[in-house]
């Protein structure tokens, strides 16, 4: 009997929860009143939609950088570095930025390392110069 009535007492207490939130809401019936679904954020920690980025990024086939503008560097590099006359086939080309792009993964991968080591998420310029050191570059 206890039971019951404390159901039937958090039920009037809910109900008129809902007539004060309706009031304010200017709803007119008590029971149109529906309380505002909150979205819930997609992750528990702040950076994980970067995480999820980054995970799917090595499933895919397709290079990081775009294609011709790559090409159109390259070829100021080449020109600057003495060879006007050059002429590079497309599939080097192809080959030099897949080499290029795999040393800038490696050295994202190595920065993000030094700043886990560290206990930070953010990489920061200590970070950059500690892995240019370590792979015998200046400092």
């Amino acid at each position: 009997m206890v039971r019951a009535k404390q159901m039937a007492s958090n039920l009037s207490l809910r109900r008129a929860q809902w007539s004060k939130q309706a009031e304010k809401k200017g709803c007119t019936s008590v029971y149109s009143y529906a309380p505002e679904k909150r979205k819930k954020p997609p992750h528990d920690h702040p950076h994980a939609e970067v995480q999820w980025q980054s995970r799917g990024s090595p499933k895919s086939s397709e290079m990081l950088l775009p294609k011709r503008p790559f090409q159109r560097l390259s070829k100021v590099v080449f020109q600057s570095s003495g060879g006007s006359r050059l002429r590079v086939q497309s599939p080097t080309y192809l080959a030099l930025q897949e080499a290029t792009e795999a040393f800038l993964v490696q050295l994202c991968e190595d920065w993000k390392l030094c700043a886990l080591h560290a206990k930070r998420v953010t990489v920061v310029s200590s970070d950059v110069h500690l892995v240019r050191c370590l792979r015998g570059g200046r400092p």
